[in-house]
């Protein structure tokens, strides 16, 4: 694991860089933003594509041989032919980072299985996936490799949509969901760009001697995308006006949350308990951690909610989910600490 954790430190100085880009002036519509996040997955050309998509409008292959070029790529590459292909196609090809949600559950010591449940061969392979991912830890937290399957599943919808092989309605509906987390998870377009290059060297891990060009590569084209005038320097990262909530776990699972954190966005105490509500309630109670012993004792000033909501308000206590009954936590300057 020596050569992954030279590249950590790569990428780490690398975002130190970043830092020193001057700060974006141009607001994004939705639209745009859509096609920010596509960032190095635009840049790559394929057959019938072969010059830069873009970001600031939908690109549509110039002419009909084209289209059909890049079609026939996309059918014999992915097995793509329409929007339910393309739906599997993401789900396959680009999901490290429910990977990495899975392994978060083992570092924090609430897992999600027991590896010994695992097929010996599958759990070696886990064990070295699992290994390799906590390296970037530090440097991605909960934010993980989000950003380059995002990129990656935006950009391969901007390729279907440009031979015509989806409508621009169905882009749209593909594309809403990972939008929507990106602005769960991302605040900017440097945190989104450290989480694509975390990302691409773990997506590229079965090729470790690739691994140092790929991330040059990657690295060369993001320094593109923050050069003077570039599309993540020019852009700001969208913000709505209103939040737009991200399905990010089963929304069966509920939870009771204070109304004080709710409004506020702010979650400071967490505790699991044996359910005591509804069939579908978790036992997940969620409090700012100011709040008075009058005030959680009064029931207008608790509500329920999904797992998914509180995830969405903040994303790292998704992976707590699997904690035993009787777990406490407060949240520091470090993340999560156990209480109980």
């Amino acid at each position: 694991m020596t050569e992954i954790a030279d590249l950590v430190e790569e990428i780490s100085a690398f975002e130190k860089e970043l830092e020193q880009v001057q700060e974006p002036s141009v607001p994004a519509d939705r639209k745009v933003f859509t096609l920010l996040l596509s960032g190095i997955s635009a840049c790559r050309k394929i057959p019938g594509i072969e010059e830069h998509m873009g970001y600031e409008r939908p690109y549509r292959c110039p002419d009909q041989d084209a289209a059909e070029r890049a079609g026939k790529y996309l059918k014999d590459r992915y097995g793509i032919s329409g929007k339910e292909s393309l739906k599997e196609a993401m789900l396959r090809e680009f999901s490290d980072c429910e990977q990495y949600e899975q392994f978060r559950t083992f570092w924090i010591g609430a897992p999600m299985f027991r590896m010994e449940e695992m097929l010996p061969e599958n759990r070696e392979w886990f064990q070295v996936s699992k290994d390799m991912a906590e390296q970037f830890c530090p440097l991605v937290r909960e934010r993980g490799f989000y950003a380059w399957d995002i990129s990656e599943k935006i950009g391969l919808c901007r390729k279907a949509a440009a031979c015509g092989l989806i409508s621009e309605e169905e882009f749209q509906e593909l594309t809403d969901p990972p939008v929507r987390m990106a602005q769960v998870f991302y605040h900017s377009f440097q945190e989104y760009a450290v989480s694509c290059l975390c990302g691409a060297v773990y997506f590229m891990r079965r090729r470790k001697e690739e691994l140092p060009h790929f991330l040059k590569l990657n690295m060369d084209l993001v320094r593109q995308l923050f050069a003077d005038g570039m599309a993540w320097q020019k852009y700001a990262w969208y913000v709505p006006e209103s939040r737009e909530w991200a399905d990010l776990f089963d929304t069966s699972q509920e939870c009771l949350i204070t109304r004080k954190a709710l409004e506020e966005e702010r979650i400071g105490y967490m505790y699991r308990q044996e359910p005591q509500e509804e069939p579908s309630d978790c036992g997940w109670r969620f409090m700012t951690g100011d709040e008075t012993e009058a005030y959680v004792s009064t029931p207008e000033n608790i509500v329920m909610c999904t797992y998914s909501d509180v995830c969405n308000l903040d994303p790292s206590v998704r992976a707590y989910f699997y904690a035993d009954y009787g777990m406490q936590y407060v949240k520091t300057e470090e993340g999560w600490a156990q209480v109980r």
